[in-house]
């Protein structure tokens, strides 16, 4: 085998070899599809406001009441359950337990909490 053909030879394996590994690598957005997407969406109740979380565009967290209150009232406004389910996801992003204590709406000014 001469050189030529040799050299003809390994050109082709390498473009061949280059081929089959930019058909099985994955894109860079399919690589991250272990991140999920969260997002806090107030929503008009009777009496009221109240928010979900959603988990890539799932309902993931539902809540209808002012969460760590008695009873079961709704927000007064739309502002206030945006505010605590903005909280919320701020938590599950730090991977903390989402609970919403009394303290926190207190400190956040939300009404209807006494």
């Amino acid at each position: 085998m001469t050189k030529r053909k040799l050299f003809i030879l390994a050109g082709a394996a390498v473009l061949l070899l280059l081929l089959i590994v930019a058909r099985y690598r994955k894109p860079a957005s399919a690589q991250q599809d272990g991140m999920v997407q969260l997002t806090v969406v107030p929503f008009e109740i009777k009496g009221g406001w109240g928010y979900k979380v959603m988990m890539d565009n799932k309902p993931y967290i539902y809540q209808d009441v002012i969460p760590g209150v008695a009873g079961n009232r709704a927000f007064h406004s739309k502002e206030d359950a945006q505010r605590v389910g903005n909280l919320v996801l701020e938590k599950m992003m730090q991977h903390k337990l989402p609970a919403v204590t009394l303290a926190e709406l207190t400190e956040m000014q939300v009404a209807g909490i006494q």
